[in-house]
């Protein structure tokens, strides 16, 4: 079964800045590429991972970085990781911090895993092991993910972490002296394992915006957030996400299989073999929207042009179908005071 594994669109969008710093703009960067805008400004939108390689080999090619990972790891910030980030900053050490970021970690990427390795009295080890996929991970997309990591212990830590073992199974990309500055230590390649060791001490101090309350807030969304996630190895489940954030009236099944990197007729062979049409795929993701923008109070109108229909009377005969009532008795049903 096809693996449409996704990756947060914020973390996208800190590869295009980094690669612009080097001179390189995002237009360019992206001419050409099936990315879709709104997709990748949308509040929680994500990415098919396979779009987000070929994002990655343009960025390497026309930047001429091997070292692009880590500039990309040291740019990100708490905001990069959304609520994963801010209810890390609230935990109260930093070793509370890095379980909820391996937690829900599919919140950023779902291109691999993070996990504790070993754990002793001195020291806490975390492995990344990839995902299989259609599509290997790049070296420098793994050293943003293993660096980000680090990253984000800096930002909360509020001090210049040195872990104690950094180790790579894949082979020295560039110069040596880049990876010295950015994970000041000596790093191993061609290793059997890729691994991030800290010393457990450094994970045991305090945070200085520690707040549980706040905390217990951001992991409930982060929750919810890690649960709405499409079921990985599904393309009906993915493509009603990317329904959701498609501009009013985009339904084209081609534009999801460019996306996607497949053909029209590998996509509905796909949707077929899991008992799903693109015709049913459309009618429940409007149907979900129709129920986000009559909350919102919108007019059926605006709502009918938003959602593709050629006009209200097409929507409310849509919605009798969906809920058995026109959409204006659902709004007095479910919005009473």
């Amino acid at each position: 079964m096809l693996d449409p594994r996704t990756v947060a669109n914020t973390y996208v969008r800190t590869l295009l800045g980094a690669v612009q710093k080097q001179g390189v703009p995002s237009a360019q960067l992206l001419q050409g590429l099936p990315v879709d805008e709104a997709l990748l400004g949308a509040p929680n939108g994500r990415i098919g991972v396979a779009l987000v390689q070929r994002i990655w080999q343009r960025a390497l090619a026309l930047s001429g970085d091997p070292a692009l990972g880590l500039r990309v790891a040291e740019a990100l910030q708490p905001s990069s990781f959304r609520v994963l980030g801010h209810a890390a900053m609230s935990c109260a050490s930093l070793e509370q911090g890095l379980a909820l970021m391996l937690r829900y970690q599919r919140l950023v990427s779902e291109a691999g895993t993070l996990a504790i390795h070993s754990q002793t009295a001195s020291a806490v080890t975390i492995a990344y092991t990839e995902q299989p996929m259609r599509l290997g991970l790049l070296p420098q997309q793994i050293e943003a993910i293993v660096g980000g990591i680090l990253s984000q212990a800096r930002w909360l830590a509020c001090r210049p972490l040195v872990p104690e073992v950094v180790t790579f199974q894949h082979p020295l990309q560039g110069s040596a002296a880049d990876y010295q500055a950015f994970f000041g230590c000596e790093v191993q390649f061609d290793a059997p394992s890729t691994l991030l060791s800290f010393a457990r001490a450094d994970l045991q101090l305090p945070l200085p915006q520690a707040d549980a309350e706040l905390c217990r807030v951001h992991c409930e969304l982060a929750e919810r957030q890690l649960d709405s996630l499409p079921q990985v190895g599904f393309i009906s489940a993915y493509a009603l996400q990317w329904l959701s954030a498609q501009a009013s009236g985009s339904t084209r099944i081609g534009d999801l299989a460019r996306t996607l990197g497949l053909s029209v007729r590998s996509l509905q062979r796909q949707l077929h073999q899991e008992g799903q049409s693109w015709r049913q795929v459309v009618d429940a993701a409007r149907r979900s929207s129709l129920i986000a923008l009559l909350q919102t109070g919108m007019a059926l109108e605006e709502a009918a042009q938003q959602l593709g229909y050629h006009d209200a009377s097409s929507l409310s005969r849509a919605a009798r179908r969906w809920f058995g009532k026109t959409p204006g008795q659902w709004r007095q049903d479910h919005l009473r005071p």
